[in-house]
């Protein structure tokens, strides 16, 4: 009983989050993504990030990590912000260090990543989070580049 008076408001968002993750059935992939991503005020860790990056030159779990990822960024509200921001900066992460399917999957979701360069969040205290879209300006650019130097390299090999 002393544990529950020791213990946080993140310890009990924590506790919640592995019972959901019971109760929903998420894959190992699913939970890796939405732990990368949860509401809580600090970033993922870069071990997660590597992990994740790693699992997306697996078919399987690409599918989990990138479908979940376009979830999270189709949740944006305003009091899912911060998660969005995290799927965002994952997202770049992924494009950076991850399989070249990453950017085939932006580009065929390009749709979900342009829907938050409109974003706009300000909170009780006057700060503005609505940084998420000059994140997604800058990941849209960054997909871009990439998959035009991929189409690019794939040209030359063509002809």
């Amino acid at each position: 009983m002393d544990s529950f008076k020791n213990m946080t408001y993140w310890d009990a968002v924590g506790i919640l989050n592995k019972v959901k993750n019971v109760v929903m059935n998420y894959s190992e992939w699913e939970i890796k993504v939405r732990d990368a991503t949860n509401n809580e005020p600090w970033g993922a860790s870069s071990t997660l990030m590597k992990e994740i990056a790693r699992g997306t030159y697996q078919i399987d779990s690409f599918n989990d990590i990138m479908n979940t990822i376009y979830t999270r960024l189709t949740e944006c509200t305003d009091d899912k912000w911060r998660q969005c921001y995290k799927a965002l900066q994952l997202l770049e992460y992924l494009i950076k260090n991850g399989s070249e399917k990453v950017v085939k999957s932006c580009h065929e979701n390009i749709y979900v990543i342009r829907a938050l360069q409109k974003f706009i969040y300000v909170d009780p205290n006057g700060k503005d989070q609505g940084i998420n879209g000059i994140i997604s300006n800058k990941i849209y650019k960054k997909f871009n580049k990439s998959f035009q130097k991929k189409k690019k390299k794939n040209s030359i090999l063509i002809f």
